[in-house]
């Protein structure tokens, strides 16, 4: 079975969305000229004879930027990459969206995609290590340290009080480290990755003070902020440590060459 990031592909879809968006500038342009043609032919009775003066409500340019941000969003959702990508990787592609983002055309799509192609094996190794080095057993802040996750785990700082009984995963901090660990165990068992599923399905038992289950993970909310996570898949799980130890060898191998 090839690994998740082999399994990437560049779809028939980004040449659509990527003609769609070429066709709907072209109408948003021509709307722009018509309504124009429009205030001029009722100049004569009046202005703004029609609602709003037929005027768009941003410049062309700003609305060519919102639909270039939302295309490229679409796109990493589409090609599989947003699903190897940390919670810090992610954040990192939607800095490369701000102030405005690079223009949605096929050079750009086609450098983009095929640069993370390359390095997307890579990239999902470094978000596994950056997820899962603190439920490491012998947890070193040295990044250069290799380690090994074990079947269970205390994960500190991830537990709040329900909004109305019980308890809840803690919002930001908790549900995003959460939505990584899973997003991870999901793409290694090669199973589509839903965000918020598992912090949705935790959060219903433990309102509830209940214990979680489901065919992945155990886990129980304390209120000192802890949560127990245990995993289920061992098959996942040694496959999760390989990743990491790879990691650690593309690392070593670099630095000999340098």
């Amino acid at each position: 079975m090839p690994a998740p990031w082999q399994q990437v592909a560049l779809p028939v879809t980004l040449t659509d969305m990527l003609s769609g968006r070429n066709k709907a500038i072209e109408l948003h342009q021509q709307a722009r000229r018509i309504g124009g043609l429009v205030n001029e032919t009722l100049k004569p009775f009046g202005d703004y004879m029609m609602p709003n003066g037929m005027q768009f409500g941003e410049c062309e340019e700003r609305a060519i930027w919102e639909l270039d941000t939302k295309l490229w969003r679409r796109a990493f959702d589409l090609t599989g990459f947003k699903q190897l990508m940390d919670a810090e990787a992610v954040a990192e592609f939607e800095r490369s969206l701000s102030p405005h983002p690079p223009e949605f055309t096929e050079a750009n799509i086609r450098s983009t995609f095929v640069d993370l192609q390359l390095k997307a094996g890579h990239m999902f190794r470094r978000g596994i290590v950056n997820v899962f080095r603190r439920l490491a057993d012998k947890y070193k802040t040295n990044a250069a340290d290799p380690f090994k996750v074990g079947r269970k785990v205390v994960m500190s700082y991830m537990v709040d009080s329900g909004f109305q009984k019980g308890l809840r995963i803690r919002i930001s901090y908790g549900s995003e480290h959460l939505n990584d660990i899973d997003r991870v165990i999901k793409t290694l068992d090669g199973k589509e990755f839903k965000p918020r599923s598992l912090e949705s399905d935790m959060n219903a038992a433990f309102t509830n003070t209940d214990p979680f289950e489901d065919d992945y993970y155990r886990a129980r909310a304390f209120k000192n902020g802890n949560l127990h996570l245990e995993f289920k898949r061992l098959d996942l799980l040694e496959k999760l440590n390989e990743q990491i130890a790879e990691f650690y060898s593309e690392g070593a191998l670099a630095g000999r060459r340098t």
